[in-house]
């Protein structure tokens, strides 16, 4: 079951919030001309908490992340602009108190809130936009699934736990490798965003990191070995290892 899925673009405008999660109340006001975001709850009437954002909150939700049968409360917020950028926070009720326990960074990528494995506790499952512009425009850019649990009140990455998704998105990734076979290499020193090739080490860069949470990143290399015969092969390769981490 889906319980959130937030959508970080099309917000051309925003409605204040007001939600109930049993006895407290989340409100929010948003100030355009400031472009800040109040967030206040209360409970019965009372104010417990009072935070303003340079962000907007589109959603709340509340829903028990860690299976321990008590609820988190998510907010969602988004930055704004072309393609940047979303956080997601949780927050618990503790001693009568909202305390904000943890966020992810999302950029400019989407996400679902989803149990993966049916153990009754629930993923976030979105992709790791870090490689955005790196080797062309963003458009052509090509990212890795990244995916977060909730455990002991903070975000833990889990992505190497469900191999089954991360196969999914390999295949993917290759079907669009393959449609660039024919691709030409740039002449030695050219620039090569915005080309073909600087199209295909998008997406062999996140198939690279894909195999790298699979335990098996050497088969990334070898696929770059075998597709990606340019003079800057090494240059990238060194790139991938030294500024991703992918080794």
């Amino acid at each position: 079951m889906i319980v959130l899925c937030f959508f970080a673009q099309g917000f051309a405008q925003i409605e204040n919030l007001n939600l109930r999660f049993g006895k407290y109340n989340f409100q929010t006001k948003f100030d355009s001309a400031e472009y800040i975001t109040t967030l206040k709850v209360f409970r019965e009437g009372k104010k417990i908490f009072e935070e303003k954002y340079y962000d907007l909150i589109p959603e709340i939700k509340n829903a028990d992340l860690d299976g321990d049968g008590k609820d988190e409360i998510l907010i969602a917020m988004y930055s704004g602009g072309a393609h940047c950028c979303t956080n997601l926070f949780a927050g618990k009720i503790s001693k009568g108190k909202f305390i904000i326990t943890d966020s992810i960074y999302w950029g400019n990528s989407l996400f679902i809130m989803k149990d993966l494995n049916a153990d009754g506790k629930l993923e976030f499952t979105g992709v790791n936009d870090v490689y955005a512009y790196i080797f062309t425009n963003y458009a052509q850019s090509r990212f890795p699934v990244l995916i977060y649990a909730y455990k002991n009140n903070r975000f833990v990455k889990v992505t190497d736990k469900f191999p089954d998704v991360i196969n999914e998105r390999l295949t993917d990734l290759k079907k669009e490798l393959e449609e660039y076979k024919n691709f030409r290499c740039e002449e030695a020193g050219a620039e090569t965003f915005n080309t073909d090739a600087g199209a295909v080490k998008a997406i062999l860069a996140a198939i690279t990191e894909e195999y790298k949470s699979l335990g098996r990143i050497e088969e990334g290399y070898k696929l770059i070995d075998e597709f990606y015969k340019c003079t800057d092969s090494e240059i990238f390769k060194d790139q991938l290892r030294n500024d991703f981490l992918l080794k």
